[in-house]
């Protein structure tokens, strides 16, 4: 009877999409092998509501709605069960149709699936095989060289996976550009480039970017990309910040230019950052220290929800400027990748230094530069 029951809730979805001309993403799948009674399939990720399948003799289907290109995740209760642990099975969708997971073993995972049916995720399917290979090849010659603990925490391992990062690093933009020439007009291409961007030299990015489709550089990301890249550019030591005009919390708008004349920490944060929150009551006492008519603190925040900026102001209570960023301003202007990201810029608008993350000791090149320049403070 729940078979019959959920085959025609399935029907019916589909029939109320087509009926209302709604664009949908049917993902259907195959596990072999025993499921010990564990037959649900679990869907959740951004934009994707949670929702849970159950396999009829290793059978399961979603259906989804289509608005815009997403990626949901699953994983299975067998995995949750059995193993006691999961790691989520992504797929890369960018238009409405059928996807395919075929050849699943349960014992292996939703790892073990071939992707078919639409292009993208297919493409992206064969994208991710290739990453998990080249992954357990670096681990493998990581191990020969330090020893199999190379992984686990401590200063007697921090060589190992020191170089474990670094071959990652560049082993992952060899095979990121590799795949680029094989799919130029591929989104799973545009996708890939995104995630590598900010930990390769910007002359690879350039060179890759350059490789894709000219439609692909059309997307939203391959924009982004582009933003990116110029924000590089922009935020090198030594260049000039150009003029940019942001809205205050009270919805005022705020133009750098009127900074002219002061030394000016530009602050990027985000009320969800761990590390920003931990920053503020030292930055504070630097405030407390610097201010007056040549120095300034100015905090930009690339919260996408205006009321948790707004809240994070009110938890905060910081004493300086205060923006949100919605024209992309970070990437563009910055190319900030993570926050906290701080830049101390001269009172001619000149970048004197950058800083990522936050020092809890107080030793930062930037402190450092600002004792140089105003010597003890005001206090």
């Amino acid at each position: 009877m729940k078979r019959q029951t959920f085959a025609l809730g399935l029907l019916l979805i589909s029939g109320t999409a087509l009926a209302q001309g709604v664009k949908t993403v049917v993902i259907s799948g195959k596990f072999n092998g025993d499921t010990r009674g564990h037959n649900k399939v679990f869907i959740y990720g951004t934009g994707v509501k949670q929702d849970s399948a159950v396999m009829t003799d290793g059978n399961f289907t979603f259906t989804l709605p289509y608005e815009k290109p997403f990626m949901p995740m699953f994983y299975t209760e067998y995995d949750k069960a059995v193993k006691r642990m999961y790691q989520p099975f992504p797929l890369l969708i960018d238009e409405p149709g059928t996807v395919t997971l075929s050849e699943g073993d349960i014992t292996k995972g939703l790892a073990s699936m071939k992707v078919g049916g639409l292009k993208t995720p297919t493409a992206y399917g064969e994208l991710r095989r290739r990453q998990n290979e080249m992954y357990a090849e670096v681990n493998r010659g990581i191990s020969a060289k330090y020893g199999a603990d190379w992984y686990k925490q401590g200063p007697q391992n921090a060589e190992a996976r020191k170089a474990q990062s670094e071959e990652i690093e560049r082993r992952s933009a060899l095979l990121v550009g590799t795949f680029i020439k094989e799919h130029p007009d591929s989104y799973a291409s545009v996708y890939a480039l995104t995630g590598i961007k900010s930990s390769v030299p910007p002359a690879e990015v350039e060179k890759m970017y350059a490789l894709l489709s000219p439609n692909l550089r059309k997307t939203e990301e391959a924009k982004s990309i582009a933003g990116f890249l110029t924000g590089l550019k922009k935020s090198a030591i030594g260049s000039k910040v150009d003029n940019f005009t942001l809205n205050n919390e009270l919805d005022k708008p705020f133009s750098f230019a009127s900074l002219k004349g002061k030394y000016v920490v530009i602050d990027f944060w985000a009320s969800w950052c761990g590390p920003c929150k931990q920053s503020f009551p030292h930055m504070k006492e630097v405030y407390a220290k610097y201010k007056g008519e040549k120095f300034e603190i100015y905090s930009i925040s690339i919260d996408k929800d205006k009321s948790a900026w707004l809240q994070g102001l009110k938890d905060q209570q910081l004493p300086w400027l205060q923006t949100l960023d919605t024209k992309g301003i970070s990437s563009s202007g910055f190319a900030v990748t993570g926050v906290p990201t701080t830049f101390l810029v001269d009172p001619n608008g000149k970048i004197l230094l950058k800083e990522v993350g936050f020092d809890p000791g107080g030793n930062s090149p930037l402190e450092k530069k600002l004792e140089e320049l105003f010597g003890k403070g005001n206090n």
